[in-house]
């Protein structure tokens, strides 16, 4: 569906929890991959109002931990939807997770790009 829409899986994702915004477009192209109005799907949309972006993150004020805080808060429904639709209902293994930094030119100015490698563990029935 993500691809369809020509957006990133996870934004494609936080979209159905309310934390992004569709365009036209995208409503139009949405209402048609799931059989439905685009008129009624566009009101839907309009009348849940603006996406909630609102994130409590007690204690957190450094600047650069911050936004991280606000990321998994804003971003962490999506992306364990994305998780368990790719790797099953499991667990990320925190005490696994390896962390690489890197520095991203953009013209005048420098991003960040932040991989988080983890073991996945899934649950298990018996």
């Amino acid at each position: 569906m993500s691809s369809q829409l020509s957006h990133d899986e996870v934004w494609t994702a936080a979209l159905f929890y309310g934390r992004a915004t569709p365009t036209l477009k995208d409503i139009r192209l949405l209402a048609d991959l799931l059989n439905l109005s685009a008129e009624t799907l566009e009101e839907d949309f309009r009348m849940a109002g603006p996406p909630l972006r609102a994130v409590s993150v007690s204690g957190a004020t450094d600047p650069v931990v911050y936004p991280f805080h606000e990321a998994i808060g804003l971003y962490g429904p999506a992306l364990r939807s994305v998780i368990v639709e790719k790797f099953g209902d499991g667990a990320v293994c925190a005490p696994s997770i390896r962390v690489r930094v890197e520095k991203v030119p953009r013209g005048k100015t420098n991003d960040i790009r932040l991989t988080l490698d983890a073991a996945y563990s899934s649950y298990q029935s018996w």
